[in-house]
């Protein structure tokens, strides 16, 4: 364990008066669900919302109530993706299918999809990585007229807009996250949104069975988010950083998590979400703007094409290979610059899912795992230590991997995310 200022790769902050909301919340309810649910409404011009305790019980719940509508059983998900969505899939009892992703978008690579997608296909999930906004719309065209569910997993984009659409409610069904680390967090915790009323009510059936998070639970939620509050801060983050039994930052696949509502005390710890969500999402582009333009002054050859519309709650990059990520990932642990290797492997690569998906390549997405690395974005990141950044990868680059910011003016952009360069 190494005493040293240390960024964690991602952070959201809560306010401590959100925290004492929280914590009487827990003594007398006061409505603060309902009051969440109205504003979410309102906000995201939705006419359906549901409130639950983490962002894979939200997609599990949407999984479940299509499953008791329809008998369909394929989820068609990125071969590159957070590892619970495929955890997801397999408590609803549905079967996971990954698509390949382009490298050059971290979105489906839609030609194999047109292949993939059958008459036993429920749903498709397009995500908007990173909060980079995913090609939803095609996915739309591909799936509408064969009667498949599109889910949008808006999990790392709450806030985003793609072509003045806010992200999470261009599909038939969209879902947000609250979790540590996400746009916005309540520690954990899962919005559904929908305007479908057919879906809606598909949803509600399954939801009326659930418990709401208990007092024991809400409390637990509170304490770990005033010791998260504390502990995220670079001055402070080296110590759960160097305690290997937390699990900092590792990606895993859950055999089986809680579904259920979500409480009233974590509701309360919400109150001003809006205003906060707009301020860090601002905060993050600017950030990331920073990033490219002092990565461009150091690296000149890097070739970058930037979008307004991204949230950036991670910058990502496109390192040579996998050595040079190495490279990279090293460099950063030692200098806790919180640089983050992401998801450690494909979908297709998951220890708890062999033996129940067919034999397959997936280059796009293997490519992605071997080259991508991401920057934080977050509100800790200070000038000087941006700085030390970007010349961790002028360095890195020097040494002959090179590396390129991966942003996209869109989906429908035809530019790369960035010219991967050799020096």
């Amino acid at each position: 364990m190494k005493i040293q200022s240390t960024l964690p790769p991602t952070a959201a902050s809560v306010p401590l008066g959100r925290l004492a909301s929280g914590l009487a919340a827990l003594l007398w309810s006061n409505g603060h669900r309902e009051r969440l649910e109205k504003e979410l409404r309102e906000t995201f011009q939705v006419q359906y919302v549901f409130l639950l305790s983490s962002g894979k019980a939200a997609l599990t719940l949407i999984l479940q109530g299509l499953r008791r509508v329809s008998g369909r059983r394929k989820v068609i998900i990125p071969a590159y993706t957070c590892f619970s969505v495929p955890s997801a899939v397999v408590k609803a009892g549905l079967e996971v299918v990954p698509c390949d992703v382009n490298p050059e978008t971290l979105d489906f690579d839609l030609e194999q999809m047109a292949r993939t997608i059958d008459e036993k296909t429920l749903c498709v999930l397009p995500t908007h990585l990173f909060g980079n906004p995913a090609d939803v719309d095609s996915v739309l065209d591909l799936c509408t007229p064969q009667g498949i569910i599109v889910v949008e997993d808006a999990a790392q984009a709450m806030g985003g807009v793609s072509k003045g659409r806010r992200l999470g409610t261009i599909g038939d069904i969209g879902l947000f996250s609250l979790g540590r680390g996400k746009n916005i967090s309540s520690g954990g915790g899962g919005v559904i949104v929908t305007n479908s009323l057919p879906l809606a009510n598909a949803i509600r059936e399954e939801y009326e069975t659930l418990h709401t998070e208990s007092r024991w639970k809400a409390g637990k939620n509170l304490l770990e988010l005033a010791a998260t509050e504390l502990l995220i801060r670079p001055k402070c983050y080296w110590l759960p950083a160097g305690l290997p039994f937390l699990g900092l930052g590792e990606t895993r696949f859950y055999r089986d998590f809680p579904v259920e509502q979500m409480s009233d005390a974590r509701a309360a710890t919400l109150r001003g979400w809006s205003v906060r969500l707009k301020a860090a999402n601002n905060q993050r582009r600017q950030q990331a703007a920073k990033f490219i333009q002092q990565l461009i002054a150091l690296v000149p050859e890097a070739k970058v094409v930037t979008s307004s519309e991204s949230v950036c709650l991670r910058l990502p990059i496109l390192v040579y290979d996998r050595t040079a990520k190495c490279a990279l990932a090293s460099r950063s642990a030692a200098l806790g610059l919180g640089l983050s290797g992401c998801y450690p492997s494909t979908i297709q690569e998951i220890p708890e899912l062999q033996g129940q998906l067919p034999a397959r390549e997936f280059p796009g997405a293997s490519e992605v795992v071997n080259r991508l690395m991401t920057l934080p974005t977050h509100q800790f990141v200070r000038p000087e230590e941006r700085e030390r950044i970007c010349r961790a990868i002028a360095e890195v680059n020097a040494m002959g991997a090179a590396t390129v910011p991966t942003r996209t003016d869109g989906p429908h952009s035809s530019s790369a995310m960035g010219a991967v360069f050799r020096t």
